[in-house]
């Protein structure tokens, strides 16, 4: 089977080039001659790439960058001559409303915010042309991968007679690269660990874990750090007000920004971590289409706290693997960290099942029985 995928890049280092560089390694393995088309040269040795296509956000809304691309996919596809094509990045699937190429099944992966994209203009100009481009392609696409039933009921809302074109195939976690560790060798913290990995953004609900924090400190125990690690910019109105919350509460010594880090050690700190903490918002029509990093850290025997209306559902079992919560009530998050921390209320044993059973093998799998059921309907 020949695919021809079209991603951001394979840098693994966001949420799109994540799904798709763990994807396409998996396609490989079971026997899938892959080739990529980017936006910016990842240099990943064992994939064919060509760097054709450009960021996938000057394809929304913009026909004419969707038409020229359009033409270079085409020139790709007489060349490659794939049997499936695959717009793991929504943006690009634009490109597909002036394609018209027989005897190809083409797929898209909805991840999240940009599953439904004339509504995230308020421009009547613009709300318009992502409708038009938005109904070309998808009567042209034969399956949607959709990362979470979360993701999938918002589609719906605006895409009803599109429900049969549905599978939910969720997130798998890479366990190649996220290693599952024995317990045994867990570190017990004197002062417990908490995570958050992700860009600085009010997306990921940094402020109210701030705010469950110091109630947790003040009505709990006042025993933790909380590690952030994640891109930000100093200057950035957001951070700011993250740092003076953080002076105000006199959390200086508990709350720490740790930027962009090593693979390594972020292998280090999920490994020394007790909870993984990111109580998500949904803003405007953001929002959190799955929750990998939840994941990522039950790999080490780590349990999530994460919000109800969101993908992060799908990611953690909650009252198994961690809780789900509403994230502006501080109140709930701080006595769901006491259950963890200090009731040792879930089993990490429980973590570690999860993420094996969301191994991204057993995932690809999924996706290549997707694609067969399209080839061969």
């Amino acid at each position: 089977m020949r695919i021809l995928v079209l991603t951001n890049h394979l840098k693994g280092n966001d949420g799109w080039s994540r799904y798709s560089l763990d994807f396409i390694q998996e396609l490989q393995n079971l026997g899938g001659e892959v080739l990529v088309l980017t936006s910016e040269k990842s240099n990943q040795n064992k994939i064919r790439e060509y760097s054709i296509l450009r960021q996938p956000l000057k394809y929304l809304a913009n026909p004419l960058n969707s038409f020229l691309t359009a033409l270079k996919i085409k020139r790709i596809i007489s060349q490659f001559s794939p049997d499936i094509v695959h717009f793991m990045v929504e943006p690009y699937a634009t490109c597909l409303a002036f394609l018209s190429i027989k005897n190809i099944k083409f797929f898209i992966t909805l991840h999240g915010t940009y599953s439904v994209i004339p509504i995230l203009f308020e421009n009547f100009f613009r709300i318009k042309i992502s409708e038009y481009l938005s109904k070309k392609f998808f009567e042209k696409i034969d399956g949607i991968v959709v990362v979470s039933n979360y993701t999938k009921d918002h589609f719906i809302n605006y895409f009803p007679k599109l429900k049969s074109k549905i599978r939910v195939i969720p997130n798998g976690v890479n366990l190649r690269e996220h290693k599952i560790i024995d317990l045994k060798e867990k570190p017990k913290n004197k002062i417990k660990k908490i995570l958050l990995v992700g860009k600085i953004k009010k997306r990921k609900g940094v402020l109210e874990a701030i705010e469950a924090l110091k109630y947790y400190r003040d009505n709990f125990s006042e025993n933790f750090v909380y590690n952030i690690i994640g891109s930000y910019t100093k200057k950035d109105g957001y951070y700011q007000e993250l740092k003076r919350k953080i002076k105000d509460y006199f959390l200086e010594d508990k709350i720490l920004f740790l930027g962009k880090i090593s693979p390594n050690d972020l292998q280090k700190y999920y490994f020394e971590a007790d909870l993984f903490l990111m109580p998500s918002l949904n803003i405007d029509h953001n929002f959190e289409g799955f929750g990998l990093v939840f994941l990522e850290a039950n790999t080490k025997g780590v349990p999530g706290i994460g919000s109800k209306n969101c993908g992060a559902r799908e990611a953690i079992l909650n009252g198994q693997t961690g809780y789900l919560v509403d994230p502006y009530n501080f109140k709930e998050i701080a006595e769901k960290i006491d259950l963890i921390l200090n009731q040792k209320s879930i089993n990490p044993g429980n973590c570690i099942s999860w993420a094996r059973q969301n191994d991204i093998k057993i995932k690809a799998r999924e996706l290549i029985n997707f694609y067969f059921s399209k080839l061969y309907a």
